[in-house]
């Protein structure tokens, strides 16, 4: 065989192998296209299509509290002293476990990453490092001492069963100040404000209380009194507060005025939460709808049907997803469970889709 038909040889021989990698290639660009297509379809929530929101995906699971981590990317699930369930947003399958074979009520992400707090049902509240596994004890004090990281992550507020709402130095568990709330024993509920200057603590015996965090100085005393969750929108200009009435209302946090209050049909307010972008307010709580408000004047978007008891309520943090938990309030009668509500076409997996 001579040098051209040597090379027109290997030329056919080489030629197949070629086109089964451009076969290849196309099918892999056909399913990332196809992936990237559902992607798309994960639709940001907004008052405009609301009405075409629905239950996308289910967990059988009885959840207390939501939590998202600073990458965006899992969320916590935590039931009533249990350990702390970390799952993937989208397939909702267990990435890992956080404080296993402990009975744990509450927990925050730290928005620095690697850096989580948690309470059991006493009086002491951890901060864990988790690159160093330094484990922090806060002496609390007060029963129950659900907890809130600062914006930046360098302070830490705490609740519980008591009279003050107190703030730690994340980094070595110095207590830096204390909140006088008044009088009142209740169960305190602290949040920030989006900058961080302003720590407002809710009272389920009592009125809600603003204060200047750098200083401890009072700022506001809000009218009305116990409440439950409690929520400042993404700009920080609003307060949105649940109350045990089952009516929710908005105050101005620059002056503490009265914006609006609406009594919901739950018999108790349990939840709210802000949409990132403001533009959807949600409740939820004890034999009533879950809420979707609009904030401007607390006009009603959408009603979605609820069980009984709706205690976890959270929008995700890019806006695509209202997730709620809650079921039976006596659980010897049923379940419970978590729910992702989003607009048809999301990427949870099917196992996770309701039956």
């Amino acid at each position: 065989m001579n040098e051209p038909e040597h090379a027109a040889k290997a030329a056919r021989t080489r030629r197949p192998m070629f086109q089964l990698s451009l076969r290849t290639w196309l099918v892999l660009t056909a399913v990332v296209a196809g992936v990237v297509g559902w992607q798309s379809r994960r639709v940001v929530l907004s008052p405009r299509n609301l009405a075409s929101m629905s239950e996308v995906a289910t967990l059988d699971k009885d959840v207390w509290e939501i939590a998202w981590s600073p990458e965006r990317d899992r969320m916590a699930i935590l039931g009533w002293e249990k350990p702390v369930d970390i799952r993937h947003v989208l397939s909702l399958q267990t990435i890992e476990t956080i404080g296993k074979d402990q009975k744990l009520i509450h927990f925050a992400f730290s928005p620095v990453p690697g850096v989580v707090a948690y309470c059991k049902n006493g009086t002491t509240a951890e901060i864990l490092h988790r690159k160093t596994g330094r484990v922090i004890e806060l002496d609390a004090k007060d029963s129950q001492p659900g907890m809130v990281f600062s914006p930046d992550g360098s302070t830490l507020a705490t609740g519980g069963y008591g009279t003050h709402a107190k703030l730690w130095k994340v980094e070595d568990g110095t207590l830096l100040r204390e909140f006088d709330t008044g009088p009142s024993v209740g169960g305190l509920r602290p949040v920030f404000s989006p900058d961080g200057t302003v720590l407002a603590v809710g009272n389920r015996n009592s009125t809600t209380t603003l204060f200047d965090v750098a200083t401890g100085r009072l700022l506001h005393r809000l009218p009305k009194s116990e409440s439950h969750g409690l929520q400042f929108s993404p700009d920080g200009r609003t307060l949105a507060v649940a109350y045990a009435d089952g009516s929710l209302a908005l105050w101005n946090a620059a002056d503490g005025q009265l914006l609006h209050d609406r009594k919901t049909s739950a018999e108790e307010l349990y939840r709210v939460d802000w949409s990132p972008d403001g533009r959807i307010l949600a409740s939820a709580g004890l034999m009533g709808k879950i809420t979707l408000w609009n904030p401007a004047d607390l006009s009603i978007l959408r009603e979605l049907d609820a069980p009984e008891w709706v205690i976890g309520l959270r929008f995700s943090p890019d806006g695509r997803n209202l997730i709620t938990a809650g079921g039976v309030s006596d659980t010897s009668k049923g379940k419970r469970s978590l729910k992702v509500w989003g607009i048809e076409g999301s990427l949870y997996s099917l196992a996770n889709r309701p039956r």
